[in-house]
């Protein structure tokens, strides 16, 4: 059995809701609850004194707890007198201080001088306010005035705000209650400069006769109704305190009830359910559920936000591999810059191709953010990064394609007019620069006039749920769409400038040109933009898929792009490897078969001859006429490819031997040597004997 004891009375539509969660939670828990709400009262006292005789009764019943409120020190001594007949208490809503003085159990409700004191900021803080009134709506509370005593400090911070106190404002009488403020206020017009802060819903009728014949002042005002919902979106009110009467009429019960079965209870002795400031109401059906007090509340729904957190792996994984590529490329690039392909490929060039791919990558990872894992902010930041990203890097890759195919056709034009000419780099890189400048002023221009942000569609119901879906907003003038276009223009130049000087370039050694590989790339670019174009335009309501088709687009771009320009490369960089290595062996092994040779040479003739000096002039020196025609006749047994030493022939020269020739490789040198010789004998015995 719990009672309960509030200062609530059945004029107040603040505590209707509180009422009916205290009965909804006995009929929860199953228990017999005790409680009564009284009618008005002709002054605070005699309200306060009743309430402390039927908290006594209550506990006389045998109760196994109490739950109250504290409006005034006239209820402290029926508390004390309860919890002396060990009967638990517990205190809601107003009297916090006092629930502390006394060492209660548990206090629930909001902190209200900590309420009034961020409300008056709030009022000060909105620059409109030099005076501030509070509206007592229940005067001898202390709740009440300690919301009011936060707001006269707030403005202790503020020396040209005017504080003109407080003023009492009866709920039954509006007239009255107008006429009181009128007079404190003490000004005619439309109050420029007065702030007001109501403190209980049941006075929003004042406030709101109140504008129409002041039109200028500010409000902000505690408690919520359907009414000060009404007044947030027409201007009346700046803001609304929820101090959660739900959870105030709820919770006490639960506390009482499950101390009573269990004797277990909570550590906390403040259980604060507020404030919260409301600034804009909410749905229709949230406010259905709170004037039907929570009876007719709407079950939670499925909100499909179509975010895209399962398919954002695919596009950091396509990122981190697109941007790897592009890295161990620029490293093979670094380590093989002094190979004969790679320098006359022009390395600078191949290098911003590795980087200007490198960027559109990134380009990846703004557009893998979304509202699931970042504030809307955020996400506006991430809408214009990606275009920054995605534009500079296609612009740095293609017109460097574009840059290196023109500094060779401008070199090979003028080699076959005979003519020497010289190309710098910083003259290839005018048409680059004044691209990416182009580039840079169009996004420049984009982000300061008319920026990209993020926006959410409205939820709409499917099904059983509802459904939105988030996407970058281009912009809300024509600036945004003028600037876009103009970029999709410098694309458009880019690649049509890469492609004529890759076309005029046709007929050059691979080795120099790569206008068979950027044909290859133009092949699969357009491929990509003709699906992936119509693709995006398609599934522009659904995020994932959206997604998924912009970054396939821009992994195909960057893969096609880096491996169709460096893989010819690699490959003519191993051809000429290869090449290099078969001639340094072939190299060796006829170095290798001289020396064999010689030493065979050698061991004919003598065992103590040095083979190294048996093709050199030293030794031929001291041979005779007829020991040289021996030696090449040994030569040519020796020798295996008919090789003339060169030495020996000038040799036999001097000796007055002619040597022909050698036309024919395979010609026996000694045979020759021996054929001139003799012929030469002959002539010298004809000259003896004519002598």
């Amino acid at each position: 059995k719990i009672g309960g004891v509030l200062h609530g009375i059945t004029t107040d539509i603040f505590w209707d809701v509180v009422f009916e969660q205290c009965e909804q939670a006995a009929n929860d828990l199953g228990i017999e609850l005790l409680l009564e709400r009284m009618e008005p009262q002709e002054s605070a006292e005699v309200w306060h004194t009743k309430m402390a005789q039927k908290m006594i009764s209550l506990c006389q019943q045998d109760i196994d707890g109490l739950f109250v409120t504290i409006p005034s020190e006239y209820v402290v001594a029926a508390i004390k007198q309860c919890e002396s007949l060990n009967v638990p208490v517990i205190s809601v809503n107003s009297g916090l201080d006092i629930a502390q003085n006394i060492s209660l159990m548990h206090h629930i409700s909001q902190q209200e001088y900590a309420a009034g004191l961020a409300a008056g900021k709030r009022l000060l803080e909105s620059g409109l306010v030099q005076e501030v009134i509070c509206l007592d709506v229940e005067p001898g509370n202390i709740a009440v005035d300690d919301r009011c005593r936060g707001l006269r400090d707030a403005t202790m911070d503020y020396s040209e705000v005017k504080h003109l106190g407080s003023v009492d404002v009866y709920k039954d009488n509006d007239a009255v209650a107008i006429k009181a403020i009128e007079d404190a206020v003490d000004r005619t017009g439309d109050w420029s400069g007065v702030g007001l802060l109501n403190t209980g819903s049941g006075n929003a009728d004042v406030v709101k006769q109140l504008k129409m014949r002041h039109e200028k002042f500010v409000s902000g005002t505690f408690d919520l109704s359907n009414e000060i919902y009404k007044g947030l979106d027409d201007g009346l009110f700046l803001f609304g305190i929820d101090q959660n009467p739900f959870m105030q009429g709820y919770i006490p019960v639960w506390l009482l009830t499950i101390l009573a079965s269990t004797k277990q209870h909570l550590v906390t002795s403040l259980i604060e359910t507020g404030p919260a400031f409301i600034e804009k109401s909410p749905s229709n059906e949230q406010k259905i559920c709170t004037s039907n007090h929570f009876e007719v509340c709407p079950r939670p729904v499925k909100h499909n936000k179509n975010q895209i957190e399962k398919i954002r792996p695919f596009g950091i994984t396509a990122c981190v591999v697109a941007g790897l590529v592009s890295f161990c490329f620029f490293l093979w690039l670094i380590i093989f810059r002094s190979n004969a392909v790679v320098k006359k490929s022009q390395p600078l060039f191949l290098g911003m191709v590795c980087f200007g791919t490198l960027l559109m990558a990134s380009a990846i990872i703004p557009l893998s953010i979304d509202d699931s894992i970042a504030s809307d902010k955020t996400c506006s930041m991430a809408c214009m990064a990606a275009p920054w990203l995605f534009s500079i890097g296609f612009t740095i890759a293609f017109s460097a394609l574009f840059s290196k195919i023109w500094r060779i056709n401008q070199i090979m034009k003028n080699s076959q007019r005979f003519r020497r000419v010289t190309v710098r780099t910083r003259d290839v890189l005018l048409p680059f620069t004044i691209l990416l400048t182009l580039n840079i002023v169009f996004m420049l221009v984009w982000n300061v006039v008319d920026p990209m942000y993020w926006d959410r569609t409205e939820p709409t119901k499917t099904g059983d749920g509802l459904e939105s879906y988030g996407y970058c907003h281009l912009g809300d003038g024509s600036v945004s769409t003028s600037m876009f276009a103009c970029l999709v223009l410098v694309f458009l130049l880019a690649i049509v400038l890469a492609n004529v000087e890759a076309y005029k370039a046709r007929n050059i050694s691979t080795e120099f040109s790569e206008s068979k590989s950027i044909a290859m790339v133009m092949v699969c670019f357009l491929q990509a933009m003709l699906l992936g174009i119509p693709l995006v335009a398609l599934v522009s309501d659904n995020p994932p898929a959206s997604y998924f088709v912009k970054v396939a687009l821009i992994f195909v771009i960057c893969i096609s792009l880096v491996l169709l320009i460096f893989i010819p490369k690699l490959h003519h960089v191993r051809a000429l490897n290869k090449e290099n290595t078969k001639r340094r062996m072939s190299t060796t092994n006829a170095l290798r078969v001289r020396v064999y040779q010689k030493e065979k040479l050698a061991s004919t003739i003598d065992s103590n001859v040095d083979p190294s000096t048996i093709l050199s002039s030293s030794f031929h020196s001291s041979l005779s006429k007829e020991q040289l025609i021996e030696l090449a006749k040994r030569l040519n047994e020796t020798w295996d490819d008919g090789f003339e030493p060169i030495e020996l022939g000038n040799l036999l020269r001097e000796f007055g031997v002619s040597v022909a020739s050698n036309d024919n490789r395979r010609a026996s040198f000694a045979d020759k040597v021996v054929s001139i010789d003799t012929s030469n004998d002959q002539n010298a015995a004809s000259s003896t004997e004519n002598n």
